[in-house]
């Protein structure tokens, strides 16, 4: 899968579930400790909007304040249709990016945020009670990934431990937690 695919499938799984969360389920806690589903949405949302100015060749500034009125899922699909529409862009991958929190490398933020859609669905979808499963080709992909990045993510303020799961537990599980999730 090339990373503009990779980062289409994660953002329109991702917003399927942003699309079904409704204003009672801002305020419940989500598996990533530190965001309610408001906050998560507001990450998820303002991270778009970062995205899409990085990759167009502009520096990202961290978003304040709500990123999303009364349809979070609108807001989600507009933000996710305009990073694609940047990622088609030639040369996109092949430069850094240049982030709030530094200036890396066009393939790795691409994947950082295949990864982050990915996991943050789920995370959406576990906290309002909707269906988890993530498509078995993203969870592969996904893993495939992931692993490499295994020391980024455990540092302070990103994923946190990997989860013990047994060897038996399903693909999705064991991906979900090596993000530091319980399945």
């Amino acid at each position: 899968m090339d990373p503009t695919e990779r980062i289409e499938l994660a953002t329109q799984f991702a917003g399927d579930k942003v699309k079904q969360v409704t204003a009672a389920d801002l305020a419940k806690p989500t598996p990533c400790s530190e965001f309610d589903v408001r906050a998560l949405l507001n990450h998820m949302i303002g991270g778009l909007g970062m995205l899409t100015t990085a990759a167009r060749g502009g520096k990202a500034l961290i978003p304040e304040g709500d990123q999303f009125g009364e349809d979070p899922g609108r807001d989600y699909d507009e933000r996710r249709q305009a990073l694609v529409a940047a990622l088609r862009e030639p040369g996109v991958y092949d430069r850094n990016w240049e982030m709030p929190f530094g200036s890396l490398a066009g393939q790795m933020m691409g994947a950082i945020a295949f990864m982050e859609h990915v996991t943050h669905g789920w995370d959406v979808a576990k906290a309002t009670g909707q269906n988890t499963d993530i498509p078995p080709a993203l969870v592969s992909e996904c893993v495939d990934v992931v692993t490499p990045m295994d020391a980024m993510l455990r540092m302070p303020g990103v994923c946190g431990p990997a989860v013990a799961v047994p060897d038996d537990a399903s693909p999705q599980d064991k991906f979900v937690a090596f993000m530091g999730r319980r399945p």
